[in-house]
């Protein structure tokens, strides 16, 4: 029992009148009725109506309690009115969390392309080097990469993050191109702190130790040293789009050279999921391809030995 039970039949009873009619409206027996508003008088310790054969009417402490009944049903119409128009057009808050660790340029272009849509929402978008708590930290959603660990969470696949082996044309002609994992060890690999890197295999991805003298978890750390010359590096095809298309930086050849890691939509429960949510993991899911990132400017060009 709670301290809501019998406040809907009361206040039914009290507009149309009667026990028997309010029990009509309401699709019960009129002894439901009557023992939901006799219970609801005992918890008050009051009478709230004067019963008899003819008529139902109001004491004094039940026109009280039955104006504030109906205080609280107009609140109540008032929220559900708002959870409505909320759930047609999304408002309010919507938290979300992105990793860093290669950039946010080509994920937060397209939260950006969300807000313009639904500009009645406020975005708020966190960045961190590593995965955020989603729960901990109440964020809506987070993007992760790769294999998920925590299974009380739920996850929509948006994607693949795809990675290639890149470095300068002046680095390659001086050092050749590897043609496949044993050729790395011949090469300055420009790493994260691990010292590994990933590849697809036919059982799913190869873990390699590489060796280099550069090493940091920040992909646009490892972008300038690339850059310069300094060595080889492995990062995501959109993360260095324009350096492939430009030619300062150029992707190895083979098959064997790719690495593709699921990108995954985080939150927290599956049950009445808002409306801001819903629109934008079906945004995502619609945004981005399912199909691997591969550069349009691959290989060499026929004449990068002759390149200033």
């Amino acid at each position: 029992m709670t301290p809501w039970d019998g406040v809907h039949e009361f206040v039914h009873v009290v507009d149309i009148g009667s026990f028997t009619r309010a029990a009509e409206v309401l699709g019960v027996s009129k002894s439901f009725i009557s023992k939901q508003v006799t219970d609801l008088e005992n918890r008050l310790g009051v009478r709230l109506l004067q019963r008899t054969t003819r008529q139902v009417s109001l004491t004094p402490e039940g026109d009280v309690f039955y104006q504030h009944c109906k205080e609280m049903i107009a609140v109540y119409e008032r929220a559900r009115a708002q959870v409505g128009e909320m759930q047609e057009k999304p408002t309010g808050v919507l938290r979300i969390a992105l990793n860093n660790a290669y950039g946010v340029e080509f994920m937060a272009t397209a939260v950006a392309e969300f807000a313009r849509i639904y500009d009645k929402l406020v975005v708020e978008v966190s960045t961190s080097l590593h995965d955020a708590d989603l729960v901990g930290d109440s964020y809506d959603v987070t993007i992760r990469y790769g294999a998920l660990e925590d299974s009380s969470l739920f996850a929509r696949p948006i994607g693949h993050q795809s990675f290639c082996l890149c470095a300068t044309p002046d680095y390659f002609e001086a050092h050749g191109m590897p043609r496949n994992l044993a050729d790395l060890k011949e090469h300055n690999c420009l790493t994260g702190q691990s010292g590994y890197w990933q590849f697809n295999s036919g059982a799913g991805t190869v873990k390699t130790r590489v060796q280099g003298t550069w090493k940091c978890d920040d992909g646009m750390a490892i972008l300038a040293a690339a850059r310069s010359g300094l060595g080889l590096a492995q990062l995501p095809v959109v993360f260095i789009r324009k350096e492939l298309q430009t030619g300062q930086l150029v992707g190895v050849e083979g098959d064997w050279s790719y690495y593709d890691r699921d990108v995954w939509a985080v939150y927290g429960h599956k049950q009445n999921l808002s409306l801001k949510v819903q629109l934008f993991l079906e945004f995502l899911t619609t945004r981005f391809e399912r199909a691997h990132q591969r550069p349009k400017r691959f290989h060499l060009p026929p004449d990068w030995k002759n390149m200033d």
